[in-house]
Formats: C-alpha cells, structure tokens, sequence
C-alpha cells in the first residue's frame, strides 16, 4: 500500500513543483520589463554658462526610449544632468504612450 501511495504523490509532486517554478520565474520577468517612473529631470538652456545649462525640473516620465518626454513648458527633458553638446543625456518618454 505505502509503494502504490509513493509512486502516485512523486509524480504529483513533481509537477506541482515544476509549476509554481514556472510562475515565479514569469511574474519575475514581468516586474524587469516595467519601465520606472523618474519625478525630476533636466532641461537644456544654452543661455546659462557651460556647465551649469542642464536645469532641473519636476515631471513624470518614464525611464527609456519612446515619444520625447517634455516639460510643462513643452522642452525636451532628460534624464541626468550630464552635459552634451546639444542637450543633457539620457532618454525618457512620456508616460501613456
């Protein structure tokens, strides 16, 4: 009796194992694929004195490549305060699209 009631719950078990591995290695992978939210960003001002044109601002973004994300007064914004030629470095896209 204890044999037959063995063999039956190993293979059970197993698959029951195999399963929930399977749906915490998804649920894992879909939290990665979610971009984050950045609250503040830089704006570029070529009026200001080199080193000091990327200005921050307060905005909703979403950390990654899309539709530029802009600021209230509708200038391209980035990500880090790293100076470029043309603009601060780092890409951030507006949320909802």
């Amino acid at each position: 009796m204890r044999t037959n009631f063995k063999k039956a719950i190993m293979p059970l078990a197993v698959v029951v194992l195999g399963a929930a591995a399977a749906f915490a290695t998804n649920a894992a992978k879909q939290v990665q694929k979610q971009p984050s939210v950045v609250d503040h960003a830089y704006y570029y001002n070529s009026a200001l004195p080199s080193g000091s044109r990327c200005v921050m601002v307060e905005v909703e973004c979403l950390d990654g490549e899309g539709p530029i994300c802009t600021d209230f007064a509708n200038r391209q914004v980035w990500k880090t305060d790293v100076q470029g030629l043309t603009g601060c470095t780092g890409s951030l896209t507006r949320i909802g699209d």
